[in-house]
């Protein structure tokens, strides 16, 4: 992967998005890159103020809002697709039906709607149908999906909708599609289940700070990682300061002061031979 052979956070970043890490796609952006995607991801690496400042307009500190100011650089920069519009409201007699993303135009002159997400769900079967969860419990991807495909989905095709559009439609029905990048993790509460998500590269995984020990003939140490930071892997050498995994227990203290799950990149036990790293969650044994 692209992102593995860049060193600049935020670059490492857009090139895990242009990667295409979808938990929910109804557009292949993948045709849409540029050519020379790769190159110029290589040169951004090396010279990343283009990229510093379009992210430095971003006041918020929230996941969300960061990857929509990185998806936005990414489509105007290094694919074919023209925006028109972006964050928009849509209002109808004085009240606001809903904000669309963005409104893009595709090289042959189609219009598409894009709504935009950045989500990490863990498994939890025994809330089905709700059996995708965030990490605060309070979302779900049963949630998100429904609401974007019965409402957000929705708006261009009301008349307000198609009203706001005009100067750029020209009469053009636009299509609507929903992306939601991100990640999802499996359950992790046994060694048989940590057996089978070791053969699921493309996942991560949730366990109770309890169970560490299942997690330790694979894995020697750990970082936490930062919001916003939560999408490619960190750049990884010999120097880098991972955390013993048997220190991992002293996260039952801090969850008596702060409840909510640490995302944790691992670190192979067999470091020296074996490049494999992986995300996890570690929530406290009442999550």
């Amino acid at each position: 992967m692209i992102s593995n052979q860049l060193y600049h956070p935020l670059v490492k970043d857009l090139a895990w998005l242009v990667e295409g890490h979808y938990i929910e796609r109804d557009f292949d952006l993948q045709p849409y890159w540029v050519t020379d995607v790769k190159e110029r991801l290589l040169r951004l690496d090396q010279a990343p103020e283009p990229l510093m400042t379009a992210m430095a307009a971003c006041k918020s500190h929230f996941l969300g809002s960061y990857f929509e100011t990185l998806f936005s650089f990414a489509i105007e920069y290094l694919s074919q697709l023209t925006i028109r519009l972006e964050h928009f409201q849509i209002e109808s007699e004085g009240k606001t039906l809903g904000e669309v993303d963005m409104l893009v135009e595709t090289p042959d002159g189609e219009l598409h709607q894009f709504e935009i997400a950045i989500k990490f769900y863990l498994e939890r079967p025994d809330l089905f149908p709700h059996d995708w969860i965030g990490p605060n419990k309070n979302d779900s991807l049963l949630k998100k999906v429904t609401r974007a495909r019965e409402h957000q989905l929705h708006i261009l095709q009301t008349e307000a909708g198609l009203s706001a559009i005009e100067p750029f439609a020209k009469g053009r029905q636009p299509i609507s599609n929903l992306l939601v990048f991100g990640r999802l993790y499996s359950a992790l509460n046994s060694q048989e289940e940590v057996s089978v998500w070791l053969a699921q590269t493309h996942r991560g995984g949730w366990i109770r700070v309890s169970n560490i020990d299942l997690l330790m003939p694979f894995f020697s140490g750990f970082l936490i990682l930062q919001k916003p930071h939560w999408l490619s892997a960190p750049n990884i050498n010999d120097n880098f300061p991972f955390n013993s995994l048997q220190s991992a227990y002293n996260l039952v203290g801090d969850f008596l002061l702060d409840d909510r799950p640490r995302h944790v990149f691992l670190r192979s036990a067999l470091y020296k031979t074996d490049q494999m790293h992986r995300n996890v969650f570690i929530v406290p044994d009442s999550w």
